[in-house]
């Protein structure tokens, strides 16, 4: 983190206003795990929760990627942010006055948000416009969508007009480019000037989980236009992986109900949440992604997966499921008997309560992946149909971890085929290894060497009580420690001193440490290191600088013999001083503790 650049009074008001518990959980669905708490971690792909937050020290570590640190790290690596740019959010977060030297990356962001959202108030204004709108007024009318509704969402409409939003935007340089920066504007391919990109067509705006518009999506009004739907392009703010539409708004029920429906299309989600259904989400015009996965099954256990009931949205669904498969998440389909409807269309005409209804009996992933593999199965089935289906369903069964899953698809197997069950086992498990579930399991305290053990006892005693380290730094030194990051932490310790001339508090230096790398280490010490040591802390100090003069007299001692077999009169007389001084230590050592 930059030194130097924040006063240090801001950042400790800032860290006595933050509960790292409140802010990870706005990212993370955390579960009470004895005095910490623990969840999916964000910063990489698991099943088994491994994240922790310790709330009394103010920290997180994850045991499975290493990730570690305070309120303040956590925010730099969970959103990119520059120290400048976290010391300005989590400031604004807690009402914190801030004043700094502007962050060049992050006002260039500033100004694209802020663009964006001017965007996306013309579009609403054309919608609005008595002439303009009319068309976009007509196609939302038809397909149900109330005037609230579309207030809520910040619908708009961009005019059937080349460049309509390029003149009522446009008007300086930098605008232009950063329109065209965002896909919002091309330049054209004969003379001078810019067509839009977006042209009769209704423009939903995608926010970004702090609720800042980071793109759009147009969907035609006119079915002869093509593509159906047209999103912004992959910009440094819109990364269509990893959002969702309506994730925002949609959060608060997702983590009340513990679960979250996903579906294809805006007009599914306008149409859910007009009718009552909150917890919606949809992708962005694209097949779901193992980001977007993570990123749903860090807020909530179960997923109901609501595509079309075409065989697009059948394919789709099947691709969701694959994907579901690495997280703990608990899927479940909701289907359509007729294969025209879609979550639009269906709760328009059968409304909320039905639409409900379906989802309690939504089909479990295997079930669905049974009946879509044998819907289309001409019967009666011949010796080689039968075959082929278990050619086709060993895989498919043997990658079912739930013994009552399994069971119930090896009995519906067997009754589509006519087949004995034991037989069927036989033949789907023939001596293959049940498969253990994936993720990173919580990685264990490795079993070190007992001098090891001390350096990292000393290490985290001294950062939890640094008005000790004036017991030790008359014997103990940076030298003293064989690990290169523990011998940098306590260098840290020993310079780091407040204003106020007391000794920095834990929390307080960690903030101050660049190193990703230190301040993971540093975490995991802190967290990892809970019980009550064998022994008293200066007694493990004593004994770790004591090992570490014994270890150094003996190296002493067999340099000197070689020097004297050389007869090398000038390095023997450098060693024996050597061996003097540390004679000397061992001695102060023992009588001043």
């Amino acid at each position: 983190m930059k030194k130097g650049v924040v006063d240090d009074s801001v950042i400790t008001e800032i860290r006595s206003r933050i509960d790292i518990v409140q802010l990870v959980g706005e990212y993370v669905r955390l579960i009470p795990s004895g005095r910490n708490l623990k969840g999916l971690c964000p910063f990489h792909q698991e099943k088994t929760p491994s994240f922790n937050v310790v709330p009394e020290k103010q920290m997180f570590y994850c045991f499975g990627c290493h990730k570690g640190g305070d309120s303040f790290r956590f925010l730099m690596d969970i959103e990119h942010f520059s120290f400048p740019e976290t010391i300005r959010a989590l400031a604004q977060r807690c009402g914190v006055s801030y004043s700094a030297e502007k962050d060049q990356v992050s006002e260039e962001k500033k100004v694209m948000y802020s663009l964006l959202e001017e965007v996306s108030g013309f579009f609403q204004s054309c919608l609005s416009d008595r002439a303009k709108g009319k068309h976009g007024r007509e196609y939302l009318v038809k397909r149900g969508i109330s005037p609230q509704a579309a207030k809520k969402f910040q619908i708009g409409f961009a005019p059937d007009s080349w460049d309509d939003l390029f003149k009522g935007i446009g008007k300086t340089a930098n605008k232009i480019e950063l329109l065209e920066r965002n896909g919002l504007i091309k330049p054209k391919k004969t003379g001078e000037g810019f067509y839009d990109s977006f042209r009769n067509r209704v423009i939903f705006p995608i926010f970004d989980p702090h609720g800042r518009v980071a793109g759009f999506g147009g969907r035609v009004i006119d079915p002869a236009d093509e593509p159906k739907y047209l999103n912004s392009p992959e910009t440094e703010l819109f990364n269509k992986r990893k959002l969702l539409f309506n994730l925002k708004n949609a959060l608060p029920q997702v983590r009340k109900n513990n679960e979250v429906i996903v579906v294809e299309g805006y007009l599914d989600v306008v149409s859910l949440v007009q009718a009552g259904v909150d917890n919606v989400v949809a992708t962005l015009g694209t097949a779901i992604t193992q980001e977007q996965i993570y990123l749903l099954s860090r807020n909530c256990d179960s997923v109901f997966f609501c595509y079309d009931a075409d065989q697009a949205g059948q394919k789709a669904t099947i691709r969701a499921i694959s994907l579901k498969r690495e997280t703990p998440l608990s899927a479940r389909i909701i289907t359509f008997e007729n294969p025209k409807d879609d979550p639009d269309s269906f709760i328009q005409r059968e409304g909320r309560e039905k639409f409900l209804a379906r989802m309690r009996n939504a089909k479990d992933i295997y079930s669905f992946l049974f009946d879509a593999r044998t819907r289309d199965l001409k019967k009666p089935l011949d010796i080689h149909d039968k075959e082929r289906l278990m050619a086709e369903f060993k895989g498919f069964v043997q990658e079912i971890q739930s013994p009552i899953a399994r069971s119930e698809i090896i009995h519906r197997l067997s009754r589509l085929i006519d087949t004995d069950v034991k037989a069927l086992e036989s033949t789907l498990f023939p001596g293959i290894p049940s498969k253990e579930s994936g993720g990173i399991p919580m990685k264990p305290l490795l079993k070190i060497d007992g001098q090891k053990q001390r350096e990292e006892w000393v290490i985290k005693h001294l950062f939890d009580h640094p008005e000790e380290i004036d017991k030790v730094k008359n014997f103990l030194g940076s030298a003293d420690f064989s690990d290169p990051l523990l011998r940098e932490l306590f260098e840290i310790l020993l310079n780091s001193e407040s204003s106020m001339g007391r000794a920095l508090k834990s929390s307080e230096v960690i903030t101050k440490i660049d190193d990703p790398k230190m301040v993971s280490r540093l975490s995991e010490l802190i967290i990892s290191l809970d019980e009550v040591p064998e022994y008293p802390f200066m007694e493990c100090a004593i004994g770790m600088v004591e090992q570490n003069l014994k270890i150094e007299a003996e190296r002493l001692e067999k340099r000197i013999r070689i020097a004297q077999q050389k007869e090398s009169l000038e390095e023997i007389d450098r060693l024996i001083l050597e061996q003097y001084q540390l004679r000397r230590r061992m001695s102060f050592l023992n009588r001043n503790n």
